[in-house]
């Protein structure tokens, strides 16, 4: 089935300039300036005019909880899990889906039946092995051979460090279990990263800096997520960025992470190794000074494309580099822009968001399809 986008301007995430889109299947077949209509009719696709919108990668949300999280308050603080629906709905179309602090009552064999559940759906899902706690929860026995045999499992996280929910381990065992990641990665051709929650605790990054120091393992296999949970751990995840190369997760808030991006833009920091995730339906908890759940939430999956928006249309990013943090910085983290996902371009995956001059979603392509086919 052939689909041609006529007339949109095109954001991949550089700058393409008015062109016409071609996709076939799940992947983009062209995207050129003049693209015959009439030829694609002949074979009998379809041909919008989307003219005066914006076409853009579909966002890649790297943290997210499929089956749900929380449970820190007992069984019915759990956090319900959620469809592949919410997250097209909002212009994500890739997702990688992780374990939280709960890894008893929730196990790998449920979220990877909601990854392929996903799939099903049109969404781009991938899953990581491991869990909060140390020693690592897998689904085969072990971390190597998760990543090796189960074609969705691509690293392993979220690990807790620096958090009164961990299991404090120590920066050797961490290197160890980053170490094989990074082995398995190689051996099965994916990316073989590692995931690591980041509490309040007083070590902060140290455990990382500590598990790189003898240049065995590469910074750029670990990202820190939660990173703007205190401003000292937000300087600690710059140097780690600026000094060491590594890649920082910024868990988007809508009310202040567009101010976060702008500064770290500004300062010129490097833009390209900063990622910004949902940590959708996942819990959001709060606790007083003793440790003690006072309150609980989860976590909504609209905040990417709200902090994208404000980031453009109140912050003044110019667009193709708003998009990186949502799209293309995620995307090569994960290893997943071998296959042209976050990027637009030839040969690449068909995932598309369409938006109009206000920021408002007109479509949704995900792996080819129309999500807007799917609502009710």
């Amino acid at each position: 089935m052939l689909t041609l986008f006529k007339n949109v301007d095109v954001y991949a995430p550089e700058p393409l300039g008015r062109k016409d889109i071609l996709i076939s299947g799940e992947r983009i077949v062209e995207i050129d300036e003049g693209i015959d209509e009439s030829a694609v009719r002949s074979l009998n696709g379809d041909v919008f005019d989307l003219g005066e919108s914006y076409a853009v990668p579909g966002f890649v949300d790297g943290h997210v909880h499929l089956i749900g999280g929380g449970g820190e308050g007992g069984f019915s603080t759990r956090t319900p899990e959620g469809s592949a629906q919410q997250f097209a709905e909002v212009g994500t179309t890739t997702v990688v889906g992780m374990l939280g602090t709960d890894g008893v009552t929730r196990d790998h064999a449920s979220l990877l039946a909601k990854v392929r559940d996903f799939r099903n759906f049109g969404i781009d899902s991938y899953m990581l092995t491991g869990s909060y706690r140390y020693p690592l929860k897998t689904l085969t026995g072990d971390v190597m051979r998760d990543i090796v045999f189960i074609p969705e499992i691509i690293g392993v996280g979220e690990v807790a460090i620096s958090d009164h929910r961990s299991s404090n381990l120590s920066s050797t065992e961490l290197q160890r279990f980053a170490m094989d990641a990074r082995v398995a990665g190689m051996l099965s051709g994916k990316a073989g990263v590692t995931v690591l929650h980041l509490g309040d605790g007083q070590e902060k990054l140290k455990p990382l800096y500590e598990a790189v120091a003898d240049g065995t393992l590469n910074p750029r296999q670990i990202i820190p997520t939660h990173i703007c949970r205190s401003e000292g751990l937000l300087n600690q995840g710059i140097d780690w960025v600026s000094n060491r190369g590594g890649y920082i997760d910024i868990t988007a808030n809508e009310y202040s992470t567009h101010l976060v991006l702008e500064d770290i833009y500004s300062k010129k920091i490097r833009f390209d190794r900063i990622c910004v995730s949902s940590d959708g339906l996942g819990s959001l908890p709060r606790f007083d000074d003793e440790k003690n759940l006072v309150g609980i939430r989860s976590a909504p999956v609209d905040t990417l494309f709200k902090t994208f928006t404000t980031l453009v249309k109140d912050r003044g990013l110019p667009i193709h580099e708003a998009l990186k943090p949502f799209t293309a910085n995620p995307a090569a983290f994960y290893h997943l822009h071998r296959n042209g996902i976050g990027l637009l371009k030839r040969g690449g995956s068909a995932n598309i968001l369409f938006i109009d001059r206000d920021f408002q979603i007109v479509e949704v392509i995900s792996s080819g399809r129309s999500t807007l086919e799917n609502r009710g």
